[in-house]
């Protein structure tokens, strides 16, 4: 494995070197190659390649000091994303929506109830579920969904084949928030989705709106773990029409302000793209 990933950097470097018309390689350039192969996740890294006082201002120091921390720059990114009008009106519309973190009024949970808000003003029905909080036990292979004598939904008996399936069956659109702890998203949500290999079946047309938040500071680091969720929906039938990403929650107080407030709540300028972002999954 460590053969092959050194040959991916100097195929690398080698189209940079190709491309800028250069015969020698220089540090920059050797960690521009590196970019390439490795996926943003390491994203503290590159940041302390490239500016160590950066590095030690966005993540050394808000891990020992509050002044550090209310600091970082909590960013709200609404995705860019080709209108999908619905199918039928709002108010004919309804709306489950899934919050894959374990950590109520914190900041994934605020901005899908912002989302929520969007969504009900604009005069759809929601729905609203804790994963957290629901018997839903992890798929375990036997794959009797796929069987021509298959059950209606799953073979198991839990929150998922009682109360989650018959809902999504009936509902016009969904949204999925969850955090990012380690790189990928959290073990709630991915317990949820694993669950999905009998969906396709009787989900028609039925739209979706996406959710991540991470503590790094930087609102692109985990695009693909978005990208993936969406990709994931979208193959079970579900297509994703809008997405928000959120960070800068790491740090000495963990997303919370000195009350146990969410962080997010201090920027009503970026938790209002949740609320616009929610009325655009019924409307446009």
């Amino acid at each position: 494995m460590r053969k092959s990933r050194n040959e991916k950097y100097l195929r690398s470097l080698s189209l940079l070197l190709k491309e800028r018309g250069l015969k020698q390689a220089d540090r920059e350039l050797a960690i521009a190659a590196v970019k390439m192969v490795e996926s943003r996740a390491i994203e503290p890294t590159y940041i302390m390649w490239d500016d160590p006082a950066k590095f030690k201002r966005l993540l050394v120091d808000p891990q020992r000091d509050k002044e550090a921390y209310f600091a970082l720059p909590i960013q709200v990114k609404r995705w860019e994303r080709p209108p999908v009008p619905p199918a039928k009106p709002a108010k004919e519309m309804k709306v489950l929506a899934f919050y894959g973190s374990p950590r109520k009024n914190g900041n994934t949970d605020i901005l899908i109830d912002e989302a929520v808000r969007g969504v009900q003003n604009a005069g759809a029905a929601v729905e609203k579920f804790a994963l957290c909080k629901m018997k839903i036990n992890y798929c375990i292979g036997c794959r009797r969904c796929k069987d021509v004598d298959r059950p209606p939904f799953c073979a198991q008996k839990d929150d998922m084949t009682n109360i989650i399936y018959p809902r999504l069956a009936e509902c016009d659109a969904i949204i999925v928030g969850f955090p990012v702890y380690s790189a990928r998203e959290n073990a709630q949500l991915s317990a949820f989705i694993d669950r999905w290999d009998c969906v396709g079946r009787f989900n028609p047309a039925k739209r979706a709106m996406v959710i991540g938040t991470w503590g790094l500071p930087t609102v692109d680091t985990y695009d693909y773990v978005i990208e993936y969720i969406m990709l994931y929906l979208n193959t079970h039938g579900v297509t994703p029409v809008e997405a928000v990403s959120a960070c800068g929650f790491e740090g000495v107080l963990h997303g919370f302000d000195e009350n146990r407030k969410a962080m997010i709540l201090k920027y009503p300028s970026e938790l209002k793209k949740a609320y616009e972002a929610g009325k655009g999954l019924v409307t446009t």
